[in-house]
């Protein structure tokens, strides 16, 4: 896959989709005595996010880049005839961006957490409670098509010069064509940032009982479920050549410019990209005693991460590039007759990604492949 390429483009786009941009909150209780007593300390940080996206799009573009400047006729006329074409140029380009998610939940500087601290000078009892609990759930439907026909003509050929008397010269210019078509359907680009925690501190100073509890569990759950239908067809001709010279007297010629044609496409379908914090959360629970009593210390880190992508995609793509210089024709000429073509090029690139699923749990994407048709 194609991946520095997918980022670049999410990145592009990530500015005007954004869904959430949502960070966790952090919770923090105290509760000290200063000789005996009870010292009772709960805290609760519990998050839900929850981003639903559900899209539908049909698209159908058509791009024509024509150009022409041949197809001029030159007959019956006296001597020292010429027919020069100027060059001609055809460009026909698509981007096409159909059914993009960007959903970013973020924890930022070490937010997201609870703290709960319960401190008795002498005896007496300490209770601390933590907890923090984050779900997050990123739904993700997408059902598009794209009907896309991106079309590159250039012509400076197709010319004829006939019946003329002496000194005849036909020359043509450069012929260039290019189509090159990008479409990007069905894309989700889905970060769950940032390690939360809970921490509980339970403290008596001499006999008593220090109870502390902490609760840290977390449940991301990501959905991505895409269905594409893809139709391109991304085509570049280029004609300088299919001249004709013929019942011409003396000193004819026939020069053919070069011919390049380029046609390419690149089709990003159905990809989905998850990342899930480098950093993983943490509950601790620390319950001390300084002489005789009880010390209770709980913790609890539960984590659970369900990434779920389900693609069907249907992809049909046609590419061509067609150059043509030649197909000239000299014929029924008198004496001095010359026909120079000259070079021609056509070149056709096609890359397709499709169904391409990269989930990273707890560290970073790797690097991704060669660039795709340029």
């Amino acid at each position: 896959m194609n991946l520095k390429k997918v980022f670049a483009t999410g990145a592009a786009i990530s500015a005007l989709l954004l869904n959430s941009g949502a960070v966790y909150a952090d919770a923090e209780a105290d509760a000290s005595v200063g000789d005996d007593g009870t010292a009772y300390s709960y805290t609760e940080d519990n998050d839900d996010f929850l981003v639903e996206n559900n899209n539908r799009g049909g698209l159908f573009n058509l791009d024509l880049g024509i150009g022409v400047s041949g197809f001029n006729s030159q007959d019956g006329n006296d001597d020292d005839n010429s027919l020069g074409t100027g060059d001609s140029e055809g460009t026909a380009e698509s981007e096409n961006f159909l059914n993009s998610n960007v959903s970013e939940i973020e924890d930022e500087e070490g937010e997201g957490t609870a703290d709960s601290e319960a401190e008795v000078g002498e005896d007496g009892t300490a209770y601390a409670y933590a907890y923090d609990n984050d779900t997050v759930t990123v739904t993700n439907g997408n059902d598009g098509g794209i009907h896309n026909f991106s079309f590159g003509l250039a012509i400076s050929g197709l010319n004829s010069q006939s019946g003329n008397d002496d000194g005849n010269e036909m020359d043509t210019g450069d012929s260039d064509a290019m189509a090159e078509t990008l479409n990007e359907l069905n894309s989700n680009w889905t970060m769950v940032g940032g390690s939360n925690s809970a921490h509980a501190t339970a403290t008596v100073g001499d006999d008593g009982t220090a109870y502390a509890y902490a609760k840290d569990d977390d449940t991301v759950l990501v959905e991505n479920t895409n269905s594409a239908d893809l139709l391109n067809i991304s085509a570049a001709v280029a004609v300088s050549g299919l001249n004709s010279q013929s019942g011409n007297d003396d000193d004819n010629s026939l020069d053919t410019g070069d011919s390049t044609a380029e046609s390419s496409a690149n089709n990003f379908v159905n990809s989905n990209v998850t990342v899930v914090g480098s950093g993983s959360g943490s509950a601790t629970a620390d319950a001390s005693v300084g002489e005789d009593g009880n010390a209770n210390s709980y913790s609890y880190d539960n984590d659970s991460v369900t990434v779920s992508n389900d693609n069907d995609a249907e992809v049909m793509n046609v590419s061509a590039g067609v150059a043509v210089s030649g197909g000239n024709e000299q014929s029924g000429n008198d004496d001095g007759n010359t026909l120079s073509t000259g070079s021609s090029s056509g070149s056709s690139c096609s890359s397709n990604t499709v169904n391409s699923n990269w989930t990273a749990i707890g560290s970073s994407l790797p690097e991704g492949g060669e660039g795709g048709c340029e």
